[in-house]
C-alpha cells in the first residue's frame, strides 16, 4: 500500500518504491557481495591463509612457544614437514594445555614467562622472541647446561614441542616408523580383557 504523504523519490532512485525497507536491505547486502567477490576475482585476491584459534595459550605464550619451536626444529632443513606451518606443533600444545590441572597450566605459563625474560640478563636487555636464530639457539643451549631449574625447565619445554610435533603422522615417514603395529598387522583388538598369566 503506497503512503500518500511520502514524497516523490528523485529521478536516479526511480523504480525503486516497490522495495520495503528490509527488501532494500537484501538487495543492498547481495548486490555488495557480488561486486566484493567479482572484484576479488578481477584484481587475483587469494584466499586468506587460516588461522589457528588458540584456547589457553596465550598470544606472548604462542609467540614464545612459536619461536623455540623454530629454533629447536628447523625441520624442514632436513627434509622433514615444517613445525610451524605444516604440522600445527603449538596449536598442538595448545590443546594439551586445556587439559592440564589449573595449578600446572599455570606453573607452564610462569614457566614460559622466565624462559622469555631470562635472557634480558645476558643478551643486552632482549627478550628470546627477539634473539636472532643464531643466539636463540646459544640460550636454549645455556639453558641444557644450566643449573638445575634451568635444566628442568628447557626438558619441559623440549619434550612439549618434540611430542607435539612428532605426534602428526606426517612426521612418521621422516623416522621410518609406519604407524601403530595393531593397525599394520590387523592385529585384533582384545579391549580391557585381561593380561594372560605366567
Amino acid at each position: 500500500m503506497k503512503d500518500k504523504n511520502r514524497a516523490p523519490l528523485p529521478g536516479y532512485l526511480a523504480g525503486l518504491e516497490p522495495l520495503s525497507r528490509r527488501g532494500f536491505l537484501r538487495t543492498t547486502v547481495l548486490a555488495s557481495a557480488a561486486l566484493s567477490s567479482g572484484c576479488a576475482s578481477l584484481f587475483g585476491r587469494k584466499d586468506a591463509p587460516e588461522t589457528l584459534e588458540y584456547y589457553s595459550l596465550q598470544p606472548d605464550e604462542i609467540d614464545v612457544i612459536t619461536r623455540l619451536t623454530e629454533v629447536m626444529l628447523p625441520a624442514e632443513q632436513f627434509g622433514l614437514p615444517s613445525s610451524t606451518s605444516v604440522v600445527p606443533t603449538v596449536k598442538n600444545i595448545d590443546m594439551m594445555a586445556q587439559r592440564m590441572p589449573e595449578q600446572t597450566r599455570d606453573l607452564l605459563g610462569l614457566g614460559i614467562w622466565v624462559f622469555n625474560n631470562r635472557p634480558m640478563v645476558s643478551f643486552k636487555f632482549r627478550k628470546f622472541t627477539s634473539l636472532p636464530d643464531d643466539k636463540a639457539l646459544d640460550y636454549v643451549n645455556a639453558m641444557q647446561e644450566g643449573a638445575f631449574f634451568e635444566r628442568g625447565l628447557m626438558t619441559t619445554l623440549k619434550a612439549l614441542i618434540a611430542l607435539n610435533y612428532w605426534r602428526d603422522s606426517r612426521t612418521w615417514p621422516g623416522l621410518e616408523y609406519h604407524g601403530p603395529v595393531t593397525e599394520t598387522w590387523g592385529v585384533r583388538r582384545l579391549g580391557n580383557a585381561p593380561l594372560p598369566r605366567a
